[in-house]
């Protein structure tokens, strides 16, 4: 929003007196900048909104008051971190401050918007599950099928959606390795299509095997996500990629701005974790 708006002051003032004092804005054209504001935001939401969600949860009585999976196993109290009473739905106040940050600092590109369904999908899907558990007090919350089909139908959505895009449509069809120049299979959208599932499949489900004790997930997430920043950030510039022998692809550079995003919102996150 803060790019779209920026430009349209440029264009308003081009040909006035403000066409020069206006022309700082285009800062706001630059990754870095825009990452840096994203980061800033979303750990400053998350600092400002994370008493109000923990209230809201504790008014609703979101907590949990169920055994473990493991205790429910036989592992006595004493073993495991115990989260009785612990406001569960956290995840509410990550989706939250991401999606408002990135909607305010990223430029809205097809990366961006399938980013952000992918995000919203799979916190609806977290959010059923644990509203489940709460509401029942069972460790047992959305069925693992339920969980697999709308994993591999958001999959299945993305992958279709970037070979159907002619802006992504060779992301798809054509299978690239970092450090090599060209792509080393052409025409194998079946191949590409079945890499684009595993990966959203297997990545969302990797994030819960580590759910559950206190910063873990979020501390992962933290890792992961400074990673993606750097590689979206060399895929998407053109000179960088072409140097360092990485597949460049043209917009990605927005994905920088949303895993800064990311990263200012689970600091937050984690400060009342």
């Amino acid at each position: 929003m803060i790019f779209y708006f920026t430009q349209w002051l440029q264009e308003q003032a081009a040909g006035t007196t403000w066409a020069d004092p206006l022309s700082v804005l285009r800062v706001f054209r630059y990754i870095t900048l825009r990452s840096a504001g994203a980061a800033i935001t979303a750990l400053l939401l998350s600092l400002w909104l994370g008493p109000l969600v923990i209230a809201w949860l504790k008014e609703m009585k979101f907590g949990q008051n169920y055994l473990d999976k493991a205790q429910e196993a036989g592992t006595t109290a004493t073993q495991v971190f115990t989260k009785k009473g612990v406001p569960g739905m956290g995840g509410i106040l990550i989706v939250l401050v991401v999606d408002l940050t990135a909607l305010l600092w990223a430029q809205w590109n097809e990366f961006i918007v399938l980013t952000l369904v992918s995000l919203l999908v799979l916190a609806a899907l977290g959010f059923y599950d644990d509203y489940k558990k709460l509401t029942e007090q069972k460790s047992a919350g959305a069925t693992e099928g339920l969980k697999l089909i709308v994993q591999f139908a958001l999959a299945g959505f993305i992958a279709f959606s970037l070979w159907l895009l002619p802006e992504t449509h060779r992301l798809i069809t054509e299978i690239q390795l970092p450090f090599f120049k060209h792509a080393v299979l052409t025409d194998a959208a079946w191949l590409g299509g079945f890499i684009t599932v595993c990966a959203i499949v297997g990545s969302s489900n990797a994030v819960n095997i580590t759910d559950g004790l206190d910063g873990l997930a979020i501390g992962c997430i933290l890792i992961v996500t400074t990673v993606f920043l750097i590689f979206t950030y060399i895929a998407g510039n053109a000179v960088l990629s072409g140097y360092l022998l990485v597949p460049h692809v043209a917009g990605a550079g927005e994905l920088t701005v949303f895993c800064a995003a990311m990263i200012g919102a689970s600091l937050g996150f984690l400060w009342f974790n």
